[in-house]
Protein backbone atom coordinates (compact mmCIF):
# COMPACT_ATOMS: atom_id res chain seq x y z
CA UNK A 1 0.00 0.00 0.00
CA UNK A 2 1.41 3.38 -1.07
CA UNK A 3 0.19 5.05 2.15
CA UNK A 4 2.94 3.15 3.96
CA UNK A 5 5.47 5.39 2.21
CA UNK A 6 3.95 8.34 4.11
CA UNK A 7 3.95 6.44 7.39
CA UNK A 8 7.60 5.45 6.93
CA UNK A 9 8.51 9.15 7.21
CA UNK A 10 7.29 9.10 10.81
CA UNK A 11 9.27 6.00 11.86
CA UNK A 12 6.16 4.14 12.96
CA UNK A 13 6.24 0.61 14.33
CA UNK A 14 4.27 -2.06 12.38
CA UNK A 15 1.41 -2.05 14.91
CA UNK A 16 1.19 1.74 14.78
CA UNK A 17 0.94 1.59 11.00
CA UNK A 18 -1.81 -1.01 11.24
CA UNK A 19 -3.79 1.11 13.70
CA UNK A 20 -3.47 4.16 11.44
CA UNK A 21 -4.73 2.20 8.42
CA UNK A 22 -7.64 0.77 10.42
CA UNK A 23 -8.53 4.26 11.65
CA UNK A 24 -8.39 5.52 8.07
CA UNK A 25 -10.88 2.87 6.93
CA UNK A 26 -13.10 3.12 10.01
CA UNK A 27 -13.48 6.86 10.49
CA UNK A 28 -13.93 8.25 14.05
CA UNK A 29 -13.64 5.19 16.28
CA UNK A 30 -13.17 4.22 19.91
CA UNK A 31 -10.01 2.56 21.17
CA UNK A 32 -11.69 -0.79 21.86
CA UNK A 33 -12.99 -1.07 18.31
CA UNK A 34 -9.61 -0.08 16.88
CA UNK A 35 -7.91 -2.71 19.01
CA UNK A 36 -10.30 -5.41 17.80
CA UNK A 37 -9.97 -4.50 14.12
CA UNK A 38 -6.19 -4.14 14.28
CA UNK A 39 -5.71 -7.30 16.32
CA UNK A 40 -4.05 -5.41 19.17
CA UNK A 41 -4.44 -6.15 22.88
CA UNK A 42 -6.54 -3.60 24.76
CA UNK A 43 -3.71 -3.16 27.26
CA UNK A 44 -1.43 -1.95 24.46
CA UNK A 45 -3.79 0.10 22.31
CA UNK A 46 -3.67 3.31 24.38
CA UNK A 47 0.14 3.49 24.37
CA UNK A 48 0.15 2.99 20.61
CA UNK A 49 -2.55 5.62 20.11
CA UNK A 50 -0.64 8.03 22.35
CA UNK A 51 2.44 7.67 20.14
CA UNK A 52 0.36 8.24 17.01
CA UNK A 53 -1.21 11.31 18.60
CA UNK A 54 2.22 12.73 19.43
CA UNK A 55 3.27 12.40 15.78
CA UNK A 56 0.18 14.38 14.77
CA UNK A 57 -1.17 11.58 12.58
CA UNK A 58 -4.07 10.73 14.91
CA UNK A 59 -6.45 13.18 16.60
CA UNK A 60 -8.17 12.43 19.92
CA UNK A 61 -11.59 13.83 20.81
CA UNK A 62 -14.48 12.91 23.12
CA UNK A 63 -18.08 11.98 22.51
CA UNK A 64 -20.42 11.12 25.38
CA UNK A 65 -17.37 10.88 27.68
CA UNK A 66 -15.79 8.27 25.39
CA UNK A 67 -12.43 8.88 23.73
CA UNK A 68 -12.71 8.88 19.95
CA UNK A 69 -9.75 8.64 17.57
CA UNK A 70 -9.56 9.65 13.93
CA UNK A 71 -6.74 10.30 11.50
CA UNK A 72 -5.52 13.84 11.00
CA UNK A 73 -6.77 15.83 8.00
CA UNK A 74 -4.65 15.10 4.89
CA UNK A 75 -3.84 18.80 4.58
CA UNK A 76 -2.34 18.78 8.10
CA UNK A 77 -0.36 15.62 7.33
CA UNK A 78 0.98 17.40 4.26
CA UNK A 79 2.18 20.24 6.51
CA UNK A 80 3.85 17.70 8.81
CA UNK A 81 5.70 16.23 5.83
CA UNK A 82 6.79 19.70 4.71
CA UNK A 83 8.15 20.33 8.21
CA UNK A 84 10.19 17.13 8.00
CA UNK A 85 11.53 18.23 4.61
CA UNK A 86 12.53 21.58 6.14
CA UNK A 87 14.34 19.79 8.97
CA UNK A 88 16.19 17.61 6.46
CA UNK A 89 17.36 20.68 4.52
CA UNK A 90 18.53 22.29 7.76
CA UNK A 91 20.42 19.13 8.70
CA UNK A 92 22.06 18.97 5.26
CA UNK A 93 23.32 22.52 5.69
CA UNK A 94 25.41 21.37 8.68
CA UNK A 95 27.06 18.47 6.84
CA UNK A 96 30.19 20.49 6.09
CA UNK A 97 30.92 20.71 9.82
CA UNK A 98 30.26 16.99 10.27
CA UNK A 99 32.56 16.08 7.36
CA UNK A 100 35.32 18.31 8.67
CA UNK A 101 35.24 16.63 12.09
CA UNK A 102 34.86 13.13 10.64
CA UNK A 103 37.88 13.30 8.35
CA UNK A 104 40.04 14.76 11.10
CA UNK A 105 39.36 11.65 13.19
CA UNK A 106 39.18 9.03 10.41
CA UNK A 107 42.23 8.78 8.19
CA UNK A 108 41.26 7.79 4.62
CA UNK A 109 44.50 5.77 4.32
CA UNK A 110 43.43 3.23 6.97
CA UNK A 111 41.26 0.28 5.87
CA UNK A 112 37.82 0.48 7.49
CA UNK A 113 35.48 -2.43 8.23
CA UNK A 114 31.74 -2.11 8.89
CA UNK A 115 29.42 -5.01 9.79
CA UNK A 116 25.68 -5.23 9.03
CA UNK A 117 23.00 -7.73 10.08
CA UNK A 118 19.35 -8.14 9.09
CA UNK A 119 17.41 -6.85 6.08
CA UNK A 120 17.17 -3.21 7.16
CA UNK A 121 20.90 -2.88 7.91
CA UNK A 122 21.82 -4.69 4.69
CA UNK A 123 19.63 -2.32 2.67
CA UNK A 124 21.46 0.56 4.38
CA UNK A 125 24.78 -1.04 3.44
CA UNK A 126 23.72 -1.28 -0.21
CA UNK A 127 23.04 2.46 -0.31
CA UNK A 128 26.72 3.22 0.35
CA UNK A 129 27.29 2.81 -3.40
CA UNK A 130 24.84 5.64 -4.08
CA UNK A 131 27.31 8.10 -2.54
CA UNK A 132 29.28 7.85 -5.80
CA UNK A 133 28.64 8.93 -9.39
CA UNK A 134 30.06 8.27 -12.85
CA UNK A 135 31.88 5.05 -12.02
CA UNK A 136 31.75 1.31 -12.70
CA UNK A 137 31.05 -1.41 -10.15
CA UNK A 138 32.10 -5.05 -10.49
CA UNK A 139 29.60 -7.52 -9.05
CA UNK A 140 29.67 -11.27 -8.35
CA UNK A 141 26.05 -11.85 -7.42
CA UNK A 142 23.86 -14.87 -6.46
CA UNK A 143 20.95 -12.82 -7.73
CA UNK A 144 17.98 -14.95 -6.63
CA UNK A 145 19.27 -15.23 -3.07
CA UNK A 146 20.07 -11.52 -2.85
CA UNK A 147 16.58 -10.53 -4.04
CA UNK A 148 15.04 -12.75 -1.35
CA UNK A 149 17.35 -11.21 1.23
CA UNK A 150 16.81 -7.55 0.33
CA UNK A 151 13.28 -7.64 -1.12
CA UNK A 152 12.38 -7.18 -4.79
CA UNK A 153 10.89 -3.69 -4.30
CA UNK A 154 14.07 -2.39 -2.66
CA UNK A 155 16.23 -4.12 -5.28
CA UNK A 156 14.35 -2.48 -8.14
CA UNK A 157 14.42 1.00 -6.58
CA UNK A 158 18.12 0.71 -5.69
CA UNK A 159 19.16 -0.05 -9.26
CA UNK A 160 17.00 2.77 -10.60
CA UNK A 161 18.85 5.21 -8.32
CA UNK A 162 22.19 3.66 -9.25
CA UNK A 163 21.55 4.22 -12.95
CA UNK A 164 20.48 7.81 -12.28
CA UNK A 165 23.95 8.38 -10.78
CA UNK A 166 25.57 6.91 -13.89
CA UNK A 167 27.03 3.96 -11.97
CA UNK A 168 27.47 1.18 -14.49
CA UNK A 169 27.76 -2.42 -13.35
CA UNK A 170 29.40 -5.52 -14.76
CA UNK A 171 27.70 -8.42 -13.00
CA UNK A 172 28.27 -12.18 -12.95
CA UNK A 173 25.45 -14.55 -11.95
CA UNK A 174 25.66 -18.27 -11.16
CA UNK A 175 24.44 -20.40 -14.05
CA UNK A 176 21.65 -21.94 -11.95
CA UNK A 177 20.14 -18.48 -11.36
CA UNK A 178 20.14 -17.21 -14.96
CA UNK A 179 16.34 -17.60 -15.12
CA UNK A 180 16.06 -14.45 -12.99
CA UNK A 181 16.53 -12.49 -16.24
CA UNK A 182 13.02 -13.42 -17.42
CA UNK A 183 11.46 -13.93 -13.99
CA UNK A 184 11.66 -10.27 -12.91
CA UNK A 185 10.49 -7.34 -15.03
CA UNK A 186 13.23 -5.04 -13.72
CA UNK A 187 15.88 -7.14 -15.51
CA UNK A 188 14.40 -6.46 -18.96
CA UNK A 189 16.19 -3.21 -19.82
CA UNK A 190 19.93 -3.61 -19.24
CA UNK A 191 20.84 -0.62 -21.42
CA UNK A 192 18.64 1.82 -19.50
CA UNK A 193 19.90 0.46 -16.17
CA UNK A 194 23.54 0.58 -17.30
CA UNK A 195 24.07 -3.12 -16.64
CA UNK A 196 25.97 -5.91 -18.39
CA UNK A 197 25.26 -9.45 -17.19
CA UNK A 198 27.34 -12.56 -17.73
CA UNK A 199 26.79 -16.11 -16.53
CA UNK A 200 29.59 -17.91 -14.68
CA UNK A 201 30.84 -21.32 -15.84
CA UNK A 202 29.11 -24.37 -14.36
CA UNK A 203 32.04 -25.15 -12.08
CA UNK A 204 31.85 -21.72 -10.41
CA UNK A 205 28.92 -21.50 -7.99
CA UNK A 206 28.51 -19.12 -5.05
CA UNK A 207 25.99 -18.17 -2.37
CA UNK A 208 27.88 -15.12 -1.04
CA UNK A 209 28.12 -12.07 -3.29
CA UNK A 210 30.50 -9.16 -3.49
CA UNK A 211 30.65 -5.78 -5.20
CA UNK A 212 33.73 -3.66 -5.89
CA UNK A 213 33.38 0.10 -6.38
CA UNK A 214 35.72 3.03 -5.73
CA UNK A 215 38.04 1.69 -3.00
CA UNK A 216 35.31 -0.38 -1.37
CA UNK A 217 34.46 -4.09 -1.38
CA UNK A 218 30.97 -5.01 -0.21
CA UNK A 219 30.23 -8.60 0.80
CA UNK A 220 26.71 -9.92 1.36
CA UNK A 221 25.53 -13.37 2.46
CA UNK A 222 22.45 -15.41 1.61
CA UNK A 223 19.19 -15.05 3.54
CA UNK A 224 20.21 -18.03 5.67
CA UNK A 225 23.12 -16.20 7.34
CA UNK A 226 21.73 -12.69 6.83
CA UNK A 227 24.84 -10.53 7.22
CA UNK A 228 27.17 -8.33 5.22
CA UNK A 229 30.22 -6.13 5.58
CA UNK A 230 32.03 -3.28 3.85
CA UNK A 231 35.79 -2.96 3.61
CA UNK A 232 37.28 0.35 2.49
CA UNK A 233 40.75 -0.57 1.28
CA UNK A 234 42.42 0.30 -2.07
CA UNK A 235 44.59 -2.84 -1.89
CA UNK A 236 41.64 -5.13 -1.15
CA UNK A 237 39.55 -3.52 -3.89
CA UNK A 238 42.33 -3.94 -6.46
CA UNK A 239 42.95 -7.58 -5.53
CA UNK A 240 39.23 -8.45 -5.71
CA UNK A 241 38.87 -6.63 -9.03
CA UNK A 242 41.67 -8.72 -10.54
CA UNK A 243 39.91 -11.89 -9.34
CA UNK A 244 36.63 -10.63 -10.80
CA UNK A 245 38.20 -9.95 -14.20
CA UNK A 246 39.48 -13.54 -14.40
CA UNK A 247 35.97 -14.93 -13.80
CA UNK A 248 34.46 -12.30 -16.12
CA UNK A 249 36.72 -13.49 -18.93
CA UNK A 250 35.50 -17.07 -18.43
CA UNK A 251 31.82 -16.11 -18.28
CA UNK A 252 29.37 -15.79 -21.16
CA UNK A 253 26.91 -13.06 -22.02
CA UNK A 254 23.44 -13.94 -20.82
CA UNK A 255 22.23 -13.58 -24.42
CA UNK A 256 24.42 -16.50 -25.48
CA UNK A 257 23.09 -20.07 -25.32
Amino acid sequence: MQINKILDLFNLQPLEKEIFLVALESGPTGATTLAQKAGVKRTAIYDLLENLTKTGLIVESQKNNIKIFTIQKPEIIELLIEEKQKNILTAKSTLAELKNTYYKKNSPTKPRLQLFEGREELQHMMKDMLLYRDTTAYVLWPVEKIIKLLGSEFYQEFHKKRAERNIQIKVIWPQMQATAKTKYDFFKNDVELKREIRIAPKNIDFSLGYTIYANTVRFISSQKENYGFLIESPEMAEMMKQQFEIIWGQSKSIKQK
